[in-house]
């Protein structure tokens, strides 16, 4: 389990981002973190995933307050986390299964003669066998993210930290990428943080929910419970006003 407790962060501006914040990360389930944009979300999985350190508070990952690790230790208890960056954040001068295998290469445990292999047998997995050799920019934005995941898996991690993974995607792609998201986590009983302003999104494939405002928590909680809940803004924000139309009548002279 991932726990966060008092987390609060200031920009080099001394902007507080996050506000005391405390709550959380079942294992094996699907998280998500929704708000609006500015509301903290991102700065908050930066800080889980270590690209960004607290200014105050204590990250506990699997009983260890990691925040209390020299460097070279937290990057080892963190080294089986991945993060999925938002729009997929891939090598433009790289190939599909390049950019899969980036990460084998890193580790230096696979011989280079099965890390192809490996790669392929990843972008399988995510339904993108056939565009091993693609580059990047032939790619579509769900082929990008797709190719993401499939980046983020060579790691073999035990949590993956999803930024946006849906942004900027079509219907069809997005619930593509949904839909491999929740399969992960039942096949792999994974640990997964999905950071989100779409609702859509959240709800179908999310166990938890984390809502923050203006850097702050204001709701945990299942699906159900966010629902219910009686706090104006997350009304609001889970049932926006349906649009009105108003018609005017054309006078001819």
């Amino acid at each position: 389990m991932i726990s966060l407790k008092n987390i609060s962060f200031f920009s080099n501006d001394a902007q507080q981002i996050l506000k005391n914040i405390t709550f959380d990360i079942p294992t094996a389930k699907i998280t998500a973190i929704i708000g609006t944009s500015g509301s903290g979300k991102t700065t908050l999985l930066r800080i889980i995933a270590g690209l960004s350190e607290p200014t105050s508070g204590e990250i506990w990952i699997n009983g260890q307050n990691i925040t209390a690790l020299p460097k070279a230790k937290q990057q080892q208890v963190r080294s089986k986390m991945a993060i999925v960056f938002q729009h997929g954040a891939l090598f433009d001068s790289l190939t599909a299964w390049e950019n899969v295998a980036f990460p084998l290469y890193e580790q230096g445990t696979m011989p280079l003669a099965k890390i192809r292999d490996e790669a392929e047998r990843l972008l399988q997995m995510v339904d993108l066998h056939s565009a091993a050799d693609l580059p990047i920019d032939k790619c579509s934005g769900g082929m990008q993210m797709r190719i993401a995941i499939a980046r983020a898996l060579a790691a073999q991690p035990e949590i993956i930290l999803y930024d946006e993974p849906s942004s900027g995607l079509d219907p069809i792609a997005r619930g593509l990428i949904c839909n491999l998201i929740q399969h992960q986590q039942v096949q792999q009983r994974m640990t997964l943080v999905l950071v989100t302003h779409q609702l859509s999104a959240a709800f179908q494939i999310s166990n938890h929910f984390v809502f923050l405002y203006e850097g702050q928590i204001i709701f945990e909680g299942s699906a159900d419970e966010l629902m219910e809940t009686a706090d104006p803004y997350i009304q609001r924000f889970i049932q926006p006003p349906s649009r009105s139309y108003r018609t005017t009548d054309l006078v001819h002279s």
